[in-house]
């Protein structure tokens, strides 16, 4: 592995607020063990954040001019294996014209290959593939700011980071620092007609009730546990409510919220509760008349995840089916179940596809002994609308 000497991070985003970007921080860490050294700065990454927090570490420990550095725009970033080998052997260049930085595509600004990856060994498998493909460095332009750069002391020192630096086509980094503020407009179509009132559970920042709001003009309330996403969240929800959802009084709506709201939405949530029925019961008890839940299920029999289990592989990561931090695992038939349970019925179901490959899916549909079922393993995610039903012993 190439040697770095120092890392610089940018902390402006936070890495430690919640468990998912605590794990995400510490499998960066590991991946850039001692003797290594790590200098945190809590201003935004920049060239002037940089030689500030270089003077810091220099202050600490001497480095010489040609030692290199990681400079990293914030520590929500998965950094696959070979990608700091690809950098380093890039950065040496050839002798007297070797480029002063070279930088990681991401999702942001993703190489000529789409990523097409959902699992953490899916992006192993990406990156092999990328690794494969001969293709020359694209000179840095200065339009697009990189997450992960790969310099020297001399460098940051003088501010030249970006001045004849490279993007590698073999290296990339998966970019997950907007977990807790998408916007979901991809349910807004799942969004009944007439709906006044919705109580977004687990929603993070927000983002997708402001697109409620700036769509359907609906009053919107936040059930949100991170005190810190609260904080952030207030300034585009009218109503935020901290704490647990399963205890919170709704203290200020009549009847303590009890058959307040035309709709309450789930979105990436219920696989990270311990007791999912319990919640939806809960959100039935606040649903008004007509009411209905929106639901967003990662699908644990997509292809991905079946072929790293084929391969003996189940790894945790910071976000996506493997999220560290989900409790429960669902197929389509284990969802309709739940809901079942809980007294709902889907009113509406759609499937975000990422497909198999169509190798994959030939060999597999051909297996003797297996009822194959293609539309679950091209099944991301379950976007689903479900409504009380009325023969339920719920009613």
């Amino acid at each position: 592995m190439t040697s770095i000497a120092l890392v610089i991070v940018s902390t402006a985003s936070s890495p430690l607020s919640s468990e998912e970007f605590r794990y995400g921080w510490d499998q960066l860490h590991r991946a850039l063990p001692p003797p290594t050294r790590w200098q945190e700065t809590p201003d935004p990454a920049s060239p002037q954040a940089w030689r500030e927090a270089l003077d810091q570490a220099l202050a600490a420990a001497p480095l010489d001019g040609t030692a290199r550095v990681l400079l990293l725009r914030h520590g929500h970033v998965m950094v696959g294996p070979d990608v700091l080998e690809r950098l380093g052997r890039a950065l040496d260049g050839v002798p007297g014209d070797a480029p002063t930085a070279v930088h990681a595509f991401d999702p942001g600004f993703p190489p000529s290959l789409a990523p097409d990856y959902c699992t953490v060994r899916g992006m192993e498998r990406y990156l092999e593939q990328l690794g494969a493909r001969d293709l020359p460095a694209l000179a840095d332009s200065g339009q697009h700011a990189p997450l992960v750069t790969l310099t020297t002391v001399a460098a940051v020192r003088a501010g030249t980071v970006r001045n004849q630096a490279l993007w590698i086509p073999g290296a990339f980094v998966h970019d997950f620092a907007s977990y807790h503020q998408a916007r979901r407009e991809d349910m807004l179509p799942l969004l009944p007609s007439g709906v006044a009132r919705v109580l977004d559970v687990g929603g993070g920042e927000g983002g997708f009730l402001q697109a409620v709001k700036e769509q359907r003009g609906c009053e919107t309330h936040l059930a949100e546990y991170s005190e810190e996403a609260c904080r952030t969240a207030r300034a585009q929800v009218d109503h935020v409510w901290q704490g647990d959802f399963l205890t919170q009084p709704f203290a200020g709506l009549a009847g303590h919220g009890e058959g307040a709201f035309d709709c309450i939405s789930f979105l990436d949530v219920l696989e990270h509760a311990n007791d999912p029925g319990a919640w939806l019961a809960r959100a039935r008890s606040l649903l008004a008349p007509g009411g209905s839940v929106l639901l967003s299920i990662p699908n644990v029999g997509h292809w991905g995840v079946m072929a790293d289990l084929i391969e003996g592989r189940w790894d945790y990561c910071p976000l996506g089916i493997h999220c560290v931090t989900h409790l429960r695992f669902f197929t389509w038939k284990t969802l309709q179940d739940l809901l079942a349970s809980a007294g709902f019925q889907v009113e509406h179901l759609e499937r975000v596809r990422v497909p198999a490959p169509e190798d994959w899916a030939r060999h597999w549909g051909q297996s003797p002994r297996l009822k194959a079922d293609a539309a679950s393993w091209d099944t991301y995610a379950f976007l689903v609308r479900a409504i009380p039903r009325k023969d339920s012993p719920w009613a």
